[in-house]
């Protein structure tokens, strides 16, 4: 029973990295590009037209739960296309204000195939080695993980797909010019439902964002957006806040930066790499 126990806690600490894996109306106030004018409206779009042509950046993700007062904290660097390659590391997971050390991590996907750092306490169940390696396939044959599921919800860290769902507020408007990363950049805040925000996806992006908007998709739940842009129409900030009926609520907030940077993600040496196996995991008990 305690192997089964330290697994599971194993699991939720590969499960918290994966989660990062961890989305027009017109505005009196408008930004510039250039010397052209836009309204705050057309300026959300230009920037998810332009962030769009962006296939690899850097971002740096919160997400905190008002009710439950947690707190996660992510970094990585993606690659969306033509394949999606990611490097993210989980630094920091609290919960009801207190830390939880053991849940902090490291994540790499490329090639069909996800690498995780295991936890030092937990790596005797992958034959001692720091990293397992779990495959997409392999890991739908085995266990039955949706593990292609975890990964398209990575995707939605994409910023070209949230600013699209943005573009659906009817009441988005200029605040002023801030500066974000020591980058000068024009605020934006608006609102939009659940509803609307999807109806601006296609439908493939739809159908991945319904996974994890599901309870959800047909919701005229507002979110509260504010969304920072640069004079290259590239979102450097996006901060979304949620509230349910019941009260509960959280805030996800996305720092971007290093758009069109190229960069390799490379697994980890084949020597510091074990297999994701059932029977590795478990082993034989009575």
């Amino acid at each position: 029973m305690k192997r089964r126990i330290a697994v599971a806690a194993g699991a939720t600490s590969v499960g918290a990295v994966l989660l990062l894996s961890g989305c027009g109306g017109t505005g009196t106030k408008g930004g510039t590009t250039g010397d052209i004018k836009l309204t705050a409206a057309d300026a959300v779009i230009k920037a998810s037209e332009k962030t769009g042509k962006a296939d690899t950046f850097k971002a740096d993700l919160t997400v905190t739960d008002s009710a439950k007062g947690g707190s996660v904290h992510a970094t990585g660097q993606f690659r969306l296309r033509p394949t999606l390659q990611f490097n993210a590391t989980l630094d920091n997971v609290s919960k009801g204000g207190q830390g939880l050390s053991g849940l902090s991590g490291q994540a790499i996907f490329t090639g069909e195939t996800l690498y995780a750092k295991v936890p030092q306490q937990f790596s005797q169940f992958v034959g001692g080695k720091p990293w397992v390696k779990i495959g997409v396939a392999q890991a739908q044959q085995q266990s039955g993980m949706d593990l292609r599921g975890v990964i398209d919800q990575i995707q939605q860290v994409d910023p070209a797909e949230q600013t699209k769902m943005f573009t659906a507020s009817k009441d988005v408007r200029k605040v002023g010019g801030e500066s974000v990363d020591g980058v000068q950049t024009t605020h934006y805040q608006g609102t939009v439902t659940v509803k609307e925000a999807l109806q601006q996806l296609t439908a493939e992006q739809r159908a991945d964002a319904q996974k994890w908007l599901s309870r959800a998709a047909n919701s005229n739940q507002k979110m509260n957006f504010d969304l920072w842009v640069d004079s290259s129409n590239l979102p450097r900030k996006m901060v979304t806040k949620g509230s349910t009926p019941g009260g509960d609520g959280g805030t996800v907030t996305v720092l971007y930066r290093d758009y069109g940077k190229s960069f390799k993600v490379s697994p980890p040496p084949s020597d510091q790499v074990g297999d994701f196996s059932l029977q590795g995991l478990f082993g034989k008990h009575n």
